[in-house]
């Protein structure tokens, strides 16, 4: 039996409409925070991204009293030291938080182009969090191997902007080119490896 409502705590638009094609199977209806009047937001403190979707799924759950699925993830690549990883950092430059896009990109572009094609590799570590207003959870976690492209793509995606940048070792292409097909396939894979593991909270 779905439920009426699921949110997706983002105000992200390209996550949005990710996980909502993934999250309709356990929900009549599908929201991200932008279609809800919620006020406020966590201090993301945590040192690992279980820790920070943990925090943003309780937090929202709790405001808008309804099951909330958070995506956070941390950025590992094999071409940098260990001192200088973006880890849960993605959005930091020199210290500066929540850069935009532009600046994101121009940013990892200059780094990735002094990268010896066959170095540019690294993994995404993602955590998927569903927190329920009765104040139980579910956290899991996956690791995603990814290539590095120079130049980027042109094709940018509002929000996820790193797409035009790096994308899955199984399509050995941009996120941001992948085709309607490929995404299909992602979100399948996706939704039998991780999701499918939230069903018990949900039914």
């Amino acid at each position: 039996m779905q439920i009426e409502r699921l949110v997706i705590a983002t105000r992200n638009p390209s996550k949005v409409e990710y996980y909502r094609d993934i999250l309709t199977q356990f929900a009549s209806a599908v929201v991200g925070l932008n279609d809800l009047n919620v006020e406020g937001k966590p201090d993301e403190i945590g040192e690992t991204a279980e820790q920070n979707a943990e925090i943003k799924a309780g937090f929202y759950s709790q405001k808008t009293r309804l099951p909330v699925f958070c995506e956070d993830e941390s950025l590992q690549v094999d071409f940098l030291p260990q001192d200088e990883q973006p880890g849960v950092h993605v959005r930091r430059i020199n210290g500066v938080d929540e850069v935009n896009d532009d600046k994101l990109l121009a940013h990892w572009e200059k780094i990735v182009a002094q990268v010896p094609e066959d170095k540019r590799t690294g993994r995404w570590h993602i955590a998927y969090c569903l927190a329920m207003p009765d104040g139980k959870a579910k956290t899991v976690s996956r690791d995603h191997e990814v290539l590095f492209f120079s130049p980027s793509s042109k094709v940018r995606l509002p929000g996820w902007p790193m797409s035009s940048l790096e994308g899955s070792t199984r399509f050995r292409k941009p996120s941001s080119e992948q085709t309607p097909e490929e995404k299909t396939l992602s979100k399948k894979l996706l939704a039998e490896e991780i999701l499918i593991k939230f069903k018990e909270l949900l039914v």
